[in-house]
């Protein structure tokens, strides 16, 4: 025997060893649900390794190809169950992390699933023999399949997970846990970055080795086994020493409730299940519950619904960092008020370093957050005098004629630090454009006014100006004034924005109009003077509605009531016709987009207005061009079937003709029976008729004309198209089948538009059966309801079908599939149908041959409430 063939056998052999003892320690222990995972990524591995060694010994590409293919298979399970594995044993790793990587293999096995040979390969072209250790080995040769990307992919997020899940068990820094994330967690990730590095070479060809997924593994596995194997003698060995030391634990226990019980705070503490298994007398005294009610996470149920979550979430994310934590919440005290208390917690260890749960304290806070409120509440207000003080605060000493300011307001006014300020000083600074409209302002609210509110510019003696906004109040002793205060601040920024505003709003192309809460005119660009052809100063001041056409301009107080109720940027009219209207009365189509702006004045509204009048002309001609493109293509289409028509017109013009030669006989031969000429002459009205309705029908589908819309009903479209090619199904040999919902509800459109999309497609289904055996040449008309607001037509066909790679391309212009195809049909038919708030599209059908269909919205009178849907389209 080989040796490898003995060291692959030895290896499964001692990972089915492995797994069958961690599998009895569980069934022992099922609460230790890390063994049951350890087992299974053994079994995994050995299952690996089982196939390794037939890959090994294949003797023909297809054995090797399907041997891969079932390895994927335990993979899979292998993956997992590391992921679960660390995830439980570490308590640690982001889980969508873990996730991902399960997802991800998920992904690649079902891929495998429906590849050929498998997923690594695209391809096996042959086996390379290989002399390895004086063995010869068989390893695959063939192309690489790019979806084994997914599969790294997977294997780079299990690096990463246990990555993450090790730093983060290193971390929480107690001794025994940073042990098992060295021995566990960095054996995993050194042999994961072996085991994935050497497939990756192995399937790049850049070596020549087989794969050893398996051999890599096992000194993980003997990591994973020796940590568990320790953690159970370490458990066993616990227990003896726990069970020796009952009795002290005991006398300790009873001094800890002593303590706990009389301390002035509520103390509690939980296990390392997150779960609470004790708290102290205080506790119970203040929520008026029992230890059975408050074990496990009965005590949540006295926390304020509105603290809950996030107490939970703090309490959760401090107890997996194995970090202290310190939350606020309201809890229920037995009176049913509910109080704030200050929750402390720390993690505690046992003598040997284990983690052993938390530990915590509660104190009633409620007192000190009222204080705390109030405290807040007074240092806002200290905020906003400081706030105020330390942009300019001034007062000024009228009998005295002093002025004291903050240093931020000898600052703001280019004042030295020392220097004495008196009124006289202060209108000094102002600029001399600004000084008197500023004296006069003060002395008005001196003599009576009481309050002074203005801007103004400050020349600074560095040659700066700056723009100050003042605001102040007058105090009077009976009715002499004695001192005026106030605060000034800075508005050079706003001032500036304000002019970068004004050149940006005249400089824009569009009309610019900025309209008060009344509606009045206060600020007109260049743009509107050039659009309404009014002067600036004919504008301001004046209604809104001055630019408007007098249909509209009642329902635009209406309109204008309501967006200063609720004012948000917005398109004026969406959906509508809007018109402005011009100095001398003449009218032009716009679109106005409305803005809020705030402002000192109040909510202003900006309008911009565009002139759209050369859109729509171009808008027009594009529409006439439609409308000529259209015309054109059913006038080809009817030349299509011209003779199909001829020979549908010559059947009641023979029966005309044959019908009024036998008369003629009749009466030549004296005989004059009434009654037969009565039937000869009603079956020629009735021939003349059918004519007259062909001609009509090929009349309305070529003249030219506006578009028309009204209420259609889809099955008489089906109908009126049938009349044309009925004769054309007869002469191509192609049976007609017709299913038609009888409750079909109608749609908004220009029937002729419909007869002629309706009409192509069905042509185009006709040539695509040129190649289909006469007996097997069938198209299916069907109209139904596809939803509560929509219906749907569809023609299937038993023809070549769509081009497989590109079926959107048949509704591209100028392409076809028909060598003296012009390719505009099924771009003027999906033109049409778009117009008319439709869809069309088209599909290969099972069975063989394509689908065309489209779909069209309900009229309002259609819509008969809700209904199941009950699309088919283009089954069957």
């Amino acid at each position: 025997m080989s040796w490898i063939t003995i060291t692959w056998s030895m290896m499964v052999s001692a990972y089915l060893t492995l797994a069958a003892i961690h599998l009895i320690i569980w069934l022992k222990q099922t609460d230790q649900r890390a063994h049951l995972l350890f087992s299974m990524v053994a079994i995994s591995v050995a299952v690996i390794a089982a196939v390794e060694l037939l890959i090994m010994r294949a003797s023909s590409p297809e054995q090797l190809g399907n041997l891969i293919w079932w390895a994927h298979i335990p993979v899979f399970s292998g993956t997992v169950s590391i992921v679960g594995f660390v995830r439980l044993y570490f308590n640690a790793g982001r889980p969508w992390l873990g996730y991902t990587a399960c997802g991800l293999r998920l992904l690649d096995l079902i891929i495998n699933f429906f590849s050929t040979p498998n997923s690594n390969y695209k391809q096996i072209t042959g086996l390379l023999h290989l002399t390895w250790g004086g063995e010869t080995i068989s390893v695959a040769r063939g192309i690489e399949n790019p979806w084994v990307k997914i599969s790294e992919l997977s294997s780079l997020f299990v690096l990463l997970f246990m990555l993450d899940a090790s730093i983060t068990l290193w971390r929480r820094g107690n001794r025994p846990e940073r042990r098992r994330a060295l021995l566990v967690g960095g054996s995993m990730i050194f042999f994961i970055l072996v085991a994935a590095g050497h497939s990756a070479l192995v399937e790049a060809g850049l070596i020549q080795s087989p794969y050893l997924i398996s051999l890599s593994f096992l000194p993980i596995l003997m990591a994973m086994s020796y940590r568990l194997g320790s953690d159970v003698v370490h458990a066993a060995r616990l227990a003896r020493q726990l069970q020796a030391s009952k009795a002290a634990m005991g006398e300790s226990e009873k001094r800890f409730r002593i303590l706990a019980d009389t301390a002035p705070v509520m103390v509690w503490m939980s296990g390392i299940d997150m779960l609470c298994n004790f708290f102290s007398k205080p506790w119970f005294e203040f929520t008026g519950r029992t230890l059975e009610q408050e074990l496990g996470n009965g005590w949540s149920e006295g926390v304020h619904p509105e603290d809950l979550q996030g107490c939970l979430d703090t309490y959760v994310r401090s107890f997996n960092a194995r970090q202290p934590f310190t939350m606020e919440y309201r809890l229920r005290r037995a009176d049913r008020e509910y109080r704030w208390v200050l929750d402390t917690g720390v993690p505690r260890y046992t003598s040997e370093g284990e983690f052993a749960g938390y530990i915590g304290s509660c104190i009633d806070i409620t007192e000190r957050r009222g204080a705390e409120e109030a405290l807040r509440e007074s240092e806002q207000q200290m905020g906003l005098a400081a706030s105020a003080a330390g942009l300019a605060m001034w007062t000024w000493d009228i009998p005295r004629d002093e002025v004291w300011t903050t240093g931020e307001g000898r600052s703001l006014f280019g004042f030295e630090q020392t220097e004495k300020i008196n009124f006289a000083r202060f209108l000094n600074a102002l600029h001399p454009e600004d000084r008197e409209d500023g004296r006069k302002a003060i002395a008005e609210a001196v003599r009576g006014a009481g309050e002074f509110e203005k801007e103004y510019r400050v020349l600074l003696p560095t040659g700066e100006t700056r723009w100050i906004a003042a605001r102040g109040q007058v105090d009077y002793n009976g009715t002499k004034p004695v001192r005026m205060r106030g605060v000034s601040f800075d508005i050079t920024v706003r001032k500036q924005a304000q002019d970068r505003f004004r050149l940006v709003v005249e400089a824009s192309p569009n009309g610019i109009v900025l309209v008060n809460a009344q509606g009045r005119i206060v600020l007109v660009n260049a743009g509107a003077e050039k659009l309404f052809t009014y002067r600036r100063e004919e504008l301001i001041g004046q209604s809104m509605e001055l630019l408007m056409p007098e249909r509209f301009r009642d329902r635009h107080l209406a309109h204008r009531t309501a967006f200063n109720a609720e004012p948000m940027a917005r398109a004026m009219g969406v959906g509508l016709e809007l018109f402005a209207r011009r100095k001398d009365g003449t009218e032009f189509p716009v679109e106005i987009g409305i803005s809020p702006i705030e402002s000192p004045e109040g909510t202003l509204v900006l309008s911009v207005i565009v002139d759209i009048s050369v859109r729509k002309q171009a808008e027009a001609g594009a529409r006439q061009h439609r409308e000529e493109l259209a015309h054109l293509s059913r006038v080809a289409i009817m030349g299509e079937i011209a003779g199909s028509l001829a020979h549908e017109l010559n059947q009641p013009l023979t029966g005309v003709v044959n019908n009024a030669s036998a008369g003629r006989r009749f009466i030549a031969k004296g005989r004059a029976d009434l009654p037969k000429l009565d039937s000869l002459l009603e079956a020629i009205v009735a021939d003349g008729r059918r004519a007259g309705e062909i001609l009509r029908g090929i009349r309305h589908m070529v003249r030219k004309g506006e578009e028309v819309r009204g209420p259609v009903n889809l099955n008489d479209v089906i109908n009126s198209v049938l009349r044309f090619i009925r004769s054309e199904a007869l002469e191509r040999q192609c049976v007609l089948g017709v299913q038609t919902d009888p409750k079909l509800p109608l749609v908004e459109a220009n029937p002729v538009q419909l007869q002629q999309v309706l009409l192509n497609v069905v042509v185009n289904a006709f040539d695509a059966m040129r190649e289909t055996p006469a007996g097997e040449r069938r198209v299916i008309i069907r109209s139904e309801r596809q939803s509560d607001t929509r219906v749907l037509v569809s023609v299937r066909d038993f023809g070549t079908g769509l081009p497989a790679e590109e079926p959107e391309r048949i509704f591209e212009q100028f392409f076809s599939t028909k060598r003296d195809g012009m390719g505009m049909g099924l771009s003027i038919a999906r033109s049409i149908i778009t117009s008319h708030g439709g869809e069309l599209a088209a599909t290969n059908a099972q069975g063989g041959g394509a689908c065309v269909y489209f779909s069209l919205p309900v009229t309002a009178e259609g819509y008969e409430g809700s209904t199941e849907s009950r699309q088919r389209g283009c089954d069957g």
